[in-house]
């Protein structure tokens, strides 16, 4: 899966950032970013489908649903915006 740009940029420099201005971050915005970063990780958990038919399977990792998550708020504000 290819990572977007906004998440690479934090990836990249989201540590360095905390190590500097950790003390003027708010706890809750710590909170979100590491979701954030976290994300769609099969590490922290997946759900395996299998086809009845050929045995193919897929994993699918679970997301953070997140309000700072590029991937899981778009599907938020869309679904909100109905």
């Amino acid at each position: 899966m290819e990572t977007n740009i906004l998440k690479q940029i934090f990836i990249d420099h989201w540590n360095p950032f905390v190590k500097k201005y950790g003390e003027r971050i708010r706890p809750s915005v710590l909170k979100e970013v590491q979701k954030f970063l976290n994300c769609g990780n099969p590490k922290n958990g997946f759900k395996l489908f299998v086809c009845e038919g050929c045995h193919h399977t897929k994993r699918v990792p679970f997301r953070c649903k997140g309000r700072f998550c590029t991937t899981c708020s778009c599907g938020e504000t869309e679904e909100w915006s109905r």
